[in-house]
């Protein structure tokens, strides 16, 4: 997908860039190096707008100027990179780690932070120290996460595109009527794509009662009376999940709906600086004859899209930023109906 200046302003990544320049600067940093492939494309991303289709690169951010990016794409992309995003400097090489390394050598960088230094590929880590000897490869993952958790309107314009394709896939899903588990799958990436979804994973538990486990599903398996859909969406470099559990039964469709209107609610009330385990136990007392079994919240803080940022069992001392980002799922059990539901949320109040 093309770049588009009216959704995410050079203005947006040049600030985001000297963001992370003026933290280097704090820490005395020489250079910041950041690791991206098909997996873990969001933190490359949100510095230059740049998707990587299979072919890992690594991104050169210096104490001043514009990032370079060295990839194993080769050139006849380059001019397809350049259309995607917003890099000026693009070094096409089978060995992206020797390109960076001999550019740290000739710039006398000591000091160079990474993003994920334990999940670098250790062919590209033997690479750059090989060509920059003298320089120290420093854990900088804390400090990238620090100037990524507050969301900026343009990406949340962005998140907010990707949730109404995301919510708009789900409603698709028609519970009288599916009867088959690998076809609702289908039905529901197909609707998500069309409508612009760079990316769509869709996941479903097909029975409940049996199992509440979300697993991709392609062949034909039989839904069962009461089963979740989840949608996980990528727009323009932006991730959500969308949970949603769906019942045949009139009990179970009392029940869900219930508990949607509960999860509206509460992903509008996320407050900052307070736990968020001690605000879920809390809220989910607010929903009568439910039981909560299990919670997670995900948020976008470094190369992967979303992860792990708090769950169930928990000390209950994870707070979350004015500004952040969130997605929460949870499982619970609402009037003996087995309810799977995940939404967005911003936390301190500005609501999807």
């Amino acid at each position: 997908m093309g770049w588009d200046p009216a959704e995410l302003p050079k203005r947006t990544l040049d600030d985001r860039v000297s963001r992370l320049q003026a933290a280097m600067k704090r820490s005395t940093l020489d250079a910041f190096l950041l690791y991206t492939n098909l997996v873990r494309p969001s933190a490359v991303c949100w510095l230059t707008g740049f998707t990587p289709y299979w072919i890992e690169s690594i991104l050169l951010v210096a104490p001043n100027g514009a990032p370079i990016l060295a990839t194993a794409l080769s050139k006849r992309v380059s001019e397809w990179i350049r259309a995607t995003s917003q890099v000026d400097e693009i070094i096409n090489t089978p060995k992206p780690g020797t390109a960076i390394g001999q550019r740290l050598a000739a710039d006398g960088a000591k000091r160079v932070g990474v993003l994920e230094l334990d999940a670098l590929p250790a062919g590209l880590y033997d690479d750059l120290v090989s060509a920059a000897p003298n320089a120290e490869l420093i854990d900088a993952t804390a400090l990238f996460a620090a100037e990524r958790r507050v969301v900026d309107e343009p990406e949340r314009k962005l998140i907010l595109r990707a949730d109404a394709l995301a919510l708009a896939a789900l409603d698709q899903v028609n519970a009288a009527e599916v009867k088959d588990a690998g076809a609702l799958a289908g039905l529901v990436e197909r609707h998500a794509r069309l409508g612009g979804a760079e990316e769509a994973y869709i996941a479903i538990a097909p029975d409940l009662a049996a199992d509440r486990r979300l697993i991709r599903i392609s062949k034909p398996v039989p839904l069962a009376e009461r089963f979740a859909v989840r949608a996980s969406i990528a727009y323009k470099g932006c991730w959500v999940r969308r949970t949603r559990t769906f019942a045949k039964d009139d009990v179970g469709q009392r029940a869900i709906a219930r508990a949607d209107h509960w999860l509206n609610q509460f992903t509008r009330s996320i407050g900052a600086d307070k736990p968020l385990a001690s605000q879920i136990v809390a809220q989910s007392k607010n929903l009568p004859c439910a039981e909560l079994k299990s919670w997670m919240a995900e948020s976008c803080v470094g190369s992967y899209p979303l992860e792990a940022i708090a769950s169930s069992p928990s000390p209950g001392k994870e707070t979350v930023i004015e500004g952040s980002f969130l997605v929460l799922a949870l499982d619970l059990t609402v009037e003996g109906v087995p309810w799977l539901g995940a939404a967005p949320a911003f936390v301190g109040g500005r609501s999807l």
